[in-house]
């Protein structure tokens, strides 16, 4: 297997979410041509916040990650964390991070040939989680970078509670929290867009049905 994806362009625009908040949506391409595409949830407040982020994405973090290698993750969110430079990723803002990092995860999962919740998770990447409408979940939108929210996901299942995810308020068409949750066997998963209840549906169908074939 191929063990180098060039970043060749990171691009970010404006979108908006099931409420029509605006947020940013970061696209990443390899070297081979593979696009990966990632938003979160809206959490900025204003079209010169997203402005100021899309401006951020196109220059400076466009300049630092174009030659890196799309596999080595946790290189790519070490140098998101240290371009920002603050200790709440106030200045470049956390939703655009978490965009660009979530992008060169699916970039480098199309590219090798694999899902986003195999990408992650590996082999044991089986489990769907149930629909929870309660409970503490692990927010995506706390974090800045992928990395973050994997290891925090880890220190949680340590400490033997269940695992719940939720992607956070404001939520868009992106269902990368379905991928997340099935790669990290989560037991329960709060959302409330429909294109995160469709994408798990299609994982089912990949992870447990079995094709009928007819009697000889």
């Amino acid at each position: 297997m191929k063990q180098y994806f060039e970043i060749v362009d990171v691009t970010a625009r404006e979108v908006v979410g099931l409420k029509f908040e605006p947020t940013v949506e970061v696209e990443i391409t390899l070297d081979d041509e593979t696009v990966g595409r990632a938003s979160v949830p809206a959490g900025m407040k204003n079209a010169r916040e997203i402005s100021i982020a899309v401006d951020n994405v196109n220059m400076e973090i466009s300049e630092a990650l174009v030659a890196m290698n799309a596999l080595d993750q946790a290189s790519i969110d070490r140098l998101l964390l240290e371009i920002d430079g603050t200790e709440n990723t106030s200045r470049l803002g956390a939703n655009a991070l978490m965009a660009v990092s979530l992008a060169c995860a699916k970039a480098a999962a199309i590219s090798s040939g694999l899902s986003l919740y195999n990408y992650i998770g590996g082999v044991n990447a089986k489990m769907i989680p149930n629909l929870m409408e309660d409970g503490e979940a692990l927010c995506l939108t706390e974090f800045a970078t992928l990395t973050q929210f994997l290891d925090a996901a880890a220190r949680e299942k340590k400490t033997g509670k269940r695992l719940i995810l939720s992607a956070g308020t404001g939520e868009g068409e992106d269902a990368v929290i379905a991928d997340l949750a099935v790669a990290l066997n989560a037991e329960g998963l709060v959302s409330s867009s429909p294109s995160v209840y469709n994408e798990l549906m299609r994982i089912e169908e990949e992870l447990f049905d079995v094709p009928e074939y007819p009697e000889e």
